[in-house]
């Protein structure tokens, strides 16, 4: 498994799609002070430090940017083992589709991680380039642990959308248009209960974040139906990957070379 994982980063070292991540993941930052800066009224925060800064990134990267982001590069992981015409060469290794796959879904994993703390150092960055004050060590350090927490977490509430469209080739820019959607609709959620069930505030709630800024509403979701909810998602992926098949391709690329070895030992005889 740790193979597979590192063979994953060597491979994203020769892809764009992981500039594209970082491109898109520079954009919370740089959304939430423009936003700022062109709010009128009520809208506008009137003291707008770098916690308020930490705040509306990581509001923006669960909501908006990770689930695209995560969905698009994991599903392209997986996609171009399509594309290029390679699993016919890997699974003979002999290596598992289910662990091939699971494998993928891993090292995409570690990569949500550390973007979240590249998004972490993009803030940083943004703020002290725009005169952002208030940083304090505590602040850092919260901000710190709320952006990976959050990366983790909206990684695991969006990993069955990577996993299911993994199943045939070409369908996982569907999936991308599925975790937008369902980022983007976590807006619209104001019942605590509710709020604590969706997978996207999930994450949110496990890490401490302060929702009320962003929603509108003061009660706190609950920890318990939470950790539960992102113990879902995540049980469902992992049997998504179970019993997920390997491609037809595959399978009848497996059956001509079964079938031609009997043929030359037909021959031989």
């Amino acid at each position: 498994m740790l193979r597979i994982i590192k063979t994953e980063f060597l491979k994203l070292k020769r892809f764009h799609i992981l500039l594209i991540g970082l491109i898109g993941m520079t954009f919370p930052a740089i959304l939430s002070v423009f936003t700022q800066a062109v709010a009128t009224g009520e809208a506008k925060k009137q003291y707008f430090d770098f916690f308020a800064l930490f705040n509306s990134t990581i509001w923006n990267s669960a909501t908006i940017f990770m689930p695209v982001i995560f969905t698009l590069i994991g599903g392209y992981l997986i996609n171009r083992e399509y594309t290029d015409n390679t699993l016919k060469n890997i699974l003979p290794v002999p290596v598992s589709f289910q662990r091939l796959l699971l494998g993928k879904l891993l090292a995409m994993g570690i990569l949500s991680v550390l973007f979240g703390l590249y998004s972490y150092v993009v803030t940083l960055v943004v703020g002290l380039l725009f005169g952002i004050t208030g940083l304090s060590a505590a602040v850092l350090f919260n901000g710190f642990l709320q952006m990976l927490g959050t990366a983790a977490f909206t990684y695991t509430a969006i990993l069955p959308i990577i996993a299911f469209t993994s199943r045939k080739p070409g369908i996982f820019m569907g999936g991308v248009i599925v975790s937008f959607l369902f980022g983007y609709s976590a807006m619209f959620i104001k019942n605590a209960t509710m709020r604590s069930l969706y997978p996207i505030l999930s994450g949110l709630t496990v890490m401490r974040f302060d929702t009320a800024t962003f929603m509108n509403t003061s009660e706190p979701g609950n920890l318990t139906l939470s950790m539960v909810s992102l113990a879902v998602m995540l049980l469902l992926a992992i049997a998504i990957v179970i019993f997920t098949n390997p491609p037809q391709t595959v399978s009848n690329h497996k059956k001509r070379k079964t079938a031609g070895m009997f043929l030359r030992q037909g021959q031989k005889n």
